[in-house]
């Protein structure tokens, strides 16, 4: 089992910590801890390359590719970062603008996350959600988020960290273990469902997307879903996909 960690904090404090504590109560996995501010990441342009043509024709080259790698050889893969102004860092926001056309053309259905958060007084869940909506949309099966508040230090406050920790990481190793994929939710299918409109709409600019949902028919992948999601899912993402095509 390979797990890979990729932490959005500037220095090794205490999100790196948290980390770097999984590796140490559980030894045996392959664990690789990926410092973002060690990286060379690039800021994104905002030219939609990557979305409307390819990932391959983004014009900034940095280590986007090697972590993305890394990030496929893993079986599970944990998104951490500190919270700032009740947000995640900017080397993490960063990160996850480079990565933003996945969420156009999702392909890591096989792999597990986990989001963690640290903060001293508030805004960790907030960090946390706006990971988990953002990279969960890149396929990932979504197995835990957990806020970490560090603000004593007491060995009290560490003690309890510490097994939170623990409990939560095991349920991405039994996740893993299982090797079960989510079942797509209602807002799953009508997200796909606006990609795919979208992507015809906009075929001759955005060719990467229509070439990745031209064959796709009812979600990303072969998978049964109850009657009524489909029918609640398609009402929903055609009263969206109306929006889009106001004055077009």
């Amino acid at each position: 089992m390979k797990i890979l960690a990729i932490c959005g904090s500037p220095r090794k404090g205490g999100t790196f910590k948290v980390l770097n504590s999984i590796k140490e109560e559980f030894p045996d996995i392959d664990y690789e801890i990926l410092m973002l501010k060690d990286m060379n990441m690039k800021d994104c342009l905002g030219c939609y390359a990557c979305i409307n043509r390819g990932p391959e024709y983004c014009p900034l080259n940095d280590d986007r590719d090697e972590i993305l790698r890394k990030m496929e050889e893993a079986d599970g893969v944990i998104f951490a970062t500190p919270t700032n102004t009740r947000h995640v860092t900017v080397l993490m926001k960063k990160f996850m603008d480079k990565l933003g056309y996945i969420a156009h053309r999702p392909y890591f259905f096989d792999k597990y996350a986990m989001f963690v958060s640290t903060c001293k007084g508030f805004g960790a869940d907030l960090a946390n959600e706006y990971m988990s909506s953002n990279i969960g949309q890149y396929g990932f099966n979504v197995v835990s988020t957990l806020d970490i508040f560090i603000s004593t230090k007491s060995e009290t406050e560490t003690k309890y960290n510490q097994n939170r920790i623990v409990q939560e990481f095991k349920k991405l190793i039994q996740a893993i273990q299982k090797g079960k994929r989510d079942n797509p939710t209602v807002g799953d299918l009508v997200y796909f469902r606006i990609f795919k409109a979208v992507s015809e709409l906009n075929k001759k600019e955005g060719t990467a997307d229509y070439e990745y949902y031209k064959d796709k028919t009812g979600y990303y992948y072969a998978v049964e879903v109850p009657f009524y999601k489909k029918r609640f899912a398609k009402w929903i993402a055609g009263r969206e996909i109306k929006k889009f095509v106001v004055n077009k």
